[in-house]
């Protein structure tokens, strides 16, 4: 997708006061966000400058403590909204999410990440052909979509539809010439469908750092009692010509997901390919975001110790931390409120290419 990170060397000097106090610095700037640590005494100072679509980190050695930004995860947009997935298109930041309402692909538009949000309407006004119909199925709302921006400019979106004729949720894809859409399907069936493996959900883009570009997703394995894995295909510039055969990343091997991974979104940092994805089942507080790494695109990848985001890590602040995406430092997820799911954003900051959030509490 937009996924490129780039880590940069700003030399800076900051005078902070010395001792056990933690400063944070906030200084405005162009098109570059940078976060510099910097030495004086025993703190780490961090300066966030924020900006355009160019993410820079540049740390020096400190002393004892090292401080950084903490915030709550802040509700930026208190109505159900759910999986969402995240653009920059120039200085308009847009979501999509999973159905919600009457809307197929509800997409809101705000003037900075942390908003104010606004919802616009529909992105996907008029469903794929091979889609089931509401009529013929009450479960007919479409999962999880992600929208890029392809080389040619139009704005490609993957999705996940249930099939008429697979009866299996299957992955889709549609254009549009901007970001608010209308979005029209491609093609007269999915790209990805395999019912004998449960099917195909969470599509994800990822444009590596000389521009190939691939798509990644999840076969449903949980749903018919086999194996969920999280697949990378790599495809031709247009987004949904596969080439080659896919490659395995991740599956649900860990005691802690409940036999589920879902929902990827892979990084490009300067030593490492990071992949988030949600463990866990959805539907309540035990839903979290994970990662693993690797070195190499195609793996193999490890999965961390610790999760990057709990119910409880998060202090309760946020139910089922989930169906999370990244831009720039930012990481953007839904949680649970009163039977609907809320969009959520928190700052994502980064030591030696390992992924952390931040809050106070």
């Amino acid at each position: 997708m937009r996924r490129l990170f780039l880590v940069l060397a700003l030399p800076a000097t900051i005078a902070v006061p010395a001792g056990d106090v933690q400063a944070t610095i906030a200084v405005p700037a162009g098109d570059v966000q940078a976060t510099i640590a910097v030495p004086a005494g025993d703190v780490q100072a961090t300066a966030a400058v924020p900006a355009g679509d160019v993410g820079a980190t540049a740390v020096a050695p400190a002393g004892d403590v090292q401080a950084a930004t903490a915030a709550p995860p802040a509700a930026v947009l208190p109505a159900d909204f759910p999986d969402p997935d995240v653009i920059r298109a120039g200085s308009t930041f847009y979501a999509y999410s999973t159905s919600s309402g009457t809307r197929h692909v509800p997409v809101a538009a705000a003037p900075s990440a942390t908003g104010p949000w606004t919802v616009r309407g529909d992105a996907l006004p008029a469903k794929p052909s091979w889609a089931v119909s509401c009529e013929a199925d009450p479960d007919c709302g479409l999962w999880a979509p992600d929208v890029s921006r392809r080389a040619d400019g139009k704005y490609l979106m993957y999705f996940t539809a249930p099939s008429a004729t697979a009866k299996r949720r299957c992955v889709g894809a549609a254009l549009s010439s901007g970001p608010l859409g209308p979005f029209r399907p491609l093609g007269d069936g999915p790209i990805v469908c395999d019912p004998g493996e449960g099917g195909a959900i969470d599509p994800a883009s990822f444009v590596d750092t000389g521009g190939q570009r691939y798509l990644l997703y999840k076969n449903d394995g949980n749903a018919v009692r086999r194996p969920a894995i999280v697949w990378l295909q790599r495809v031709l510039p247009d987004g949904v010509t596969f080439v080659g055969p896919r490659k395995e990343l991740i599956r649900n091997d860990d005691p802690r997901e409940d036999g589920i991974v879902e929902a990827p979104v892979l990084v490009k940092r300067s030593t490492r390919y990071v992949l988030f994805y949600s463990g866990g089942p959805y539907t309540g507080d035990r839903y979290f975001t994970g990662y693993a790494v690797s070195p190499s695109l195609t793996g193999p990848y490890t999965k961390s110790a610790s999760p990057l985001m709990t119910t409880a890590t998060l202090h309760g602040a946020v139910q089922g931390p989930g169906g999370a995406d990244v831009l720039g430092d930012r990481v953007f997820f839904h949680g649970w409120v009163n039977g609907a799911r809320w969009m959520y954003t928190a700052p994502l900051n980064w030591t030696d290419d390992v992924p952390a959030v931040r809050q106070a509490g």
